[in-house]
C-alpha cells in the first residue's frame, strides 16, 4: 500500500512537471494574462419623443443588426422610468422617462447582443412606438449607431455603437 502510494506521488510529480514545461514552451497562461471580465458591449439609440396625453401604454419593436425584441411600456403617472440603467444580457428594452415638458419622454433604446470579440462595425438600428389602444403608429425610424472602442487588451475587446434620433 505504502510504495502504490509513493508510485502515484512519483507519477503526479512528473506528469506535472511534463505540463509546466509544455505550458512554458508554448508560450501558456503567463504569455497572456487575463482579467475574469466581460464588456457590457451595447447598441443605443437615444433621444426624445412627445406622447399625445391619452396615450397609456405604448408597444415597441427594437432591432439592432436584425436582432429584435418586442414589448409594452406603460407610461400612465408615475410608471415611466428610465430601468436601462441595468445590462440585460439577453435581449435589449426601451425605455422611456418623463421630462418636465408635459407630454414629452426621454427615450432610450439598447440591445446587449454585441458578441465581446466580434470585430467592432457600425449596427442599423430600428424602432418602432405604437399607441397600443390605437395601433397609430407613434414613431417609426431607422438609423446608424456608430461604433467605438472603449477597451481593448490581449483578451477582450469592448466595443459599443450609439445613434441618435
Amino acid at each position: 500500500m505504502h510504495s502504490l502510494r509513493m508510485k502515484w506521488r512519483s507519477v503526479s510529480r512528473a506528469a506535472s512537471a511534463g505540463l509546466l514545461a509544455a505550458a512554458a514552451l508554448s508560450g501558456g497562461c503567463s504569455s497572456i494574462d487575463c482579467q475574469p471580465y466581460s464588456c457590457g458591449n451595447v447598441v443605443s439609440l437615444n433621444g426624445s419623443i412627445v406622447v399625445a396625453k391619452e396615450v397609456t401604454v405604448v408597444d415597441f419593436r427594437f432591432c439592432a443588426d436584425n436582432k429584435c425584441n418586442e414589448g409594452s411600456i406603460d407610461l400612465t403617472e408615475g410608471k415611466a422610468r428610465m430601468p436601462c440603467t441595468i445590462a440585460d444580457p439577453i435581449g435589449s428594452r426601451v425605455c422611456l422617462s418623463q421630462t418636465s415638458e408635459p407630454s414629452s419622454f426621454a427615450l432610450r433604446a439598447q440591445s446587449f447582443q454585441l458578441r465581446e470579440n466580434e470585430v467592432p462595425h457600425d449596427v442599423t438600428v430600428q424602432l418602432t412606438l405604437v399607441d397600443h389602444a390605437t395601433g397609430g403608429v407613434l414613431l417609426d425610424e431607422t438609423r446608424t449607431a456608430e461604433s467605438s472602442i472603449g477597451w481593448t487588451d490581449n483578451c477582450h475587446v469592448c466595443w459599443g455603437a450609439e445613434a441618435t434620433l
